[in-house]
């Protein structure tokens, strides 16, 4: 079950291989890469398309999703400044198995394999990183599908605030006191793409549970009041 009950620092968290490497294999990967910069919505690599590059978030947020053989899409995961996407092909060669979407004006650093194999080789600590990542990764979408799979759309969408507030999430200062906030680059329809639900149907619950007190909603921003009553009602709806 995902919790906000950890620590949460001021900046957004994620999948930062490049904060665990140190400055100086980091600057070297950097010194590799090709800087791109992309628009809001636009395509960085389609699901499947053949993976050339390890990528690194340096400003704006990307979208990864999976899309389904009927067309819709699972949103897997928005990721933040510092977050490295596309590495499982340095284990493999093959496609990707996803697709990469940029979230607002957004630039990566696009570091070919080759490059990245060359210098794992020579710094066997970016191995274990890469290694790392990948298992938390699975970790994490072995848990989102058992989320996709809760019998009612208000547990599957809890478990989405939950891990958003984790993974996104910053402090914020609400009434006196402070508590997780989820940023106005999350929109309802992301919310539902990670939850399995229609864009009116997410309004309402998020505002029932904004007049039970559970969530806030300011400057775009959802505020996470009761992580504690998120979870119950996901727990409930386990089988």
């Amino acid at each position: 079950m995902y919790s906000v009950r950890r620590p949460i620092d001021g900046a957004s968290s994620g999948d930062p291989l490049l904060f665990d490497l140190g400055p100086d294999l980091s600057a070297q990967l950097l010194t590799f890469s090709n800087r791109r910069s992309f628009s809001n919505n636009q395509i960085i690599y389609f699901q499947d398309d053949p993976a050339e590059h390890i990528y690194f978030v340096q400003s704006g947020h990307v979208r990864l999703s999976y899309l389904m053989e009927d067309g819709s899409a699972v949103l897997l995961a928005i990721l933040a400044e510092g977050s490295s996407f596309g590495e499982v092909a340095i284990f493999e060669d093959g496609p990707h198995c996803d697709m990469a979407t940029a979230s607002g004006c957004t630039e990566v650093c696009a570091l070919p394999l080759r490059a990245c194999r060359t210098l794992a080789d020579r710094h066997p600590e970016l191995h274990r990183a890469l290694a790392r990542l990948v298992s938390r990764r699975y970790r994490s979408y072995v848990e989102m599908t058992r989320t996709l799979s809760l019998r009612s759309l208000q547990a599957r969408l809890a478990c989405a605030l939950l891990r958003l507030a984790e993974s996104l999430g910053t402090n914020v200062a609400h009434e006196g006191r402070v508590v997780p906030a989820i940023g106005s680059f999350v929109t309802q329809a992301d919310l539902g793409l990670m939850s399995r639900g229609a864009r009116g149907n997410i309004n309402r619950i998020l505002k029932s549970w904004r007049e039970a007190g559970w969530i806030a909603a300011t400057d775009r921003q959802i505020l996470v009041l009761h992580p504690a009553r998120l979870e119950a009602l996901a727990l409930e709806d386990r089988p």
